[in-house]
């Protein structure tokens, strides 16, 4: 059963006793309680605007400067920790010392930050955020030996790091409503003032916004704030379905789906596991729209809903390219009752690097023949043995012998534990050719006794387990 249901039928006594338990000897679940009980109590004033604001240029200063004190022609060696005792080149050691530089500034932060939730304060932890976030930005960090790329570009990458942290560490926490409700005034308030018809920058703190969105009784209200601030709607669809659905918003949702699925993976999901479940015909439609742009990611989604009655083509493609993508056997096998001669062909020659998993298909197939001419025709193929395996006994007398002269060939002119183990492997699988017992025991002494003598092969050969 699920957690849902448990919680739902458990009474609230029987939680009462589960808190008792767990809190009882756990210090930090202690303060967070008490954190929290007071926050719930308070208005929802909370944090003043010149507060926040405060907040986000002081954080902005400190970060800006801590950033620009990193010194990438002369890193702090006393700090730098190589990751290994091999050799690492002189300009990679530079880059890694900085990198580690950049990350005890990012982990500082991060300790505040996370005290910040701990003591019921997301407002502040978001000006925080917008001050680390702009000193990304504007930091002016030398690079003369080209550590990097972009500094900045790296800065904006280890702070989207952080806010990921952060917003994990929101979601295992109790936040106040009323806490929720100041976060969200300020934010829509700076976002307005400072960064108006930005979406790039509201859309940088969406997931935040969700996580705490998550926890609010006060969706219709958060809602309200966003429809009045100056913030585009565009730029957060996943906090707008958000709020609507716990707002019990049922058509405003299901609009704003339709408006802006297009340009957002996470609420096109939303919308076809809402047309699936109401509308077939509907899902099929949006599903065909959004697969060819982009395979990978919509076959991976559409594998777990999509079959042939609802619409053989889309079916077909679907598992094409998880077939493709995966090499996996079983995709194969979900579609090939839907394709022609002329797709398996096409199939085959898409996969053509993939010589093992061709012939895999072949084998599925029973087109024993075409795997022959396989091996025929790449009998150097560094995965000789998985070609050549499914026709051991279809063709026994052919793969003794192609398996003999292949290992004496290769022996006659290579050397190598790597060649070795090759050739015990292709040894083994002689052993399972039916018919051909004595002779694949004869080529294993005559191989096992080579002159010149080959310790390495006779090692190879025993742990194989050929030499009994």
């Amino acid at each position: 059963m699920k957690f849902e249901n448990i919680y739902s039928q458990t009474s609230d006594s029987q939680k009462l006793k589960f808190l008792d338990a767990i809190i009882a000897h756990n210090k930090a679940l202690m303060d967070e309680f008490v954190a929290f009980s007071q926050a719930d109590n308070q208005e929802k004033s909370g944090l003043s605007s010149d507060r926040f604001l405060e907040i986000v240029h002081s954080t902005q200063s400190k970060y800006r400067s801590l950033f620009e004190e990193v010194d990438t022609e002369n890193p702090d060696w006393e700090m730098y920790h190589p990751p290994h005792s091999g050799y690492i080149e002189e300009w990679e050691a530079y880059q890694m010392a900085s990198e580690q530089e950049f990350e005890a500034i990012f982990n500082g932060f991060l300790s505040l930050a996370i005290d910040k939730i701990i003591g019921q304060c997301p407002a502040e932890v978001m000006a925080m955020l917008i001050g680390l976030y702009e000193a990304t930005q504007d930091a002016e960090v030398t690079d003369d030996v080209g550590s990097f790329n972009d500094v900045n570009e790296y800065l904006l990458e280890e702070h989207i790091n952080t806010l990921n942290t952060l917003i994990g560490k929101i979601r295992l926490s109790a936040i106040a409503s009323s806490t929720i409700y100041t976060t969200f005034e300020l934010f829509f308030e700076y976002c307005t003032a400072k960064y108006p018809g930005d979406f790039y920058f509201a859309s940088h703190f969406e997931q935040l916004l969700l996580a705490l969105a998550e926890k609010t009784g006060d969706a219709q209200q958060l809602l309200s704030l966003l429809n009045h601030s100056g913030v585009e709607l565009q730029a957060l669809p996943e906090l707008v379905l958000l709020l609507n659905k716990k707002a019990g918003n049922n058509t405003e949702w299901l609009q704003s789906a339709r408006q802006f699925y297009r340009g957002n993976a996470p609420v096109a999901k939303q919308l076809l596991e809402y047309y699936f479940e109401r509308d077939k015909d509907a899902f099929v439609r949006i599903a065909r729209e959004l697969f060819p742009t982009d395979k990978y990611l919509w076959s991976e989604f559409l594998q777990h809903y999509i079959t042939p009655q609802l619409n053989e083509e889309l079916f077909v493609q679907v598992f094409w390219q998880l077939t493709v993508r995966h090499n996996n056997i079983e995709y194969y096998n979900r579609m090939r009752e839907y394709l022609s001669e002329t797709d398996l062909k096409k199939l085959i020659k898409e996969l053509n690097w993939e010589k093992v998993f061709v012939v895999k298909i072949l084998d599925v197939e029973k087109r024993y023949a075409d795997i022959k001419a396989i091996v025929e025709k790449d009998a150097d193929d560094w995965n000789y043995a998985g070609i050549i395996e499914p026709i051991l006994t279809v063709y026994p007398e052919f793969c003794f012998q192609h398996i003999k002269n292949k290992s004496i060939n290769t022996l006659d002119n290579q050397r190598g534990r790597d060649v070795y183990q090759r050739i015990a492997k292709w040894l083994s699988l002689a052993q399972t050719i039916p018919g051909f017992k004595i002779e694949t025991r004869e080529l294993i002494q005559q191989l096992y006794n080579h002159k010149p003598n080959l310790p390495a092969l006779k090692d190879e050969m025993r742990q194989a387990g050929l030499m009994g």
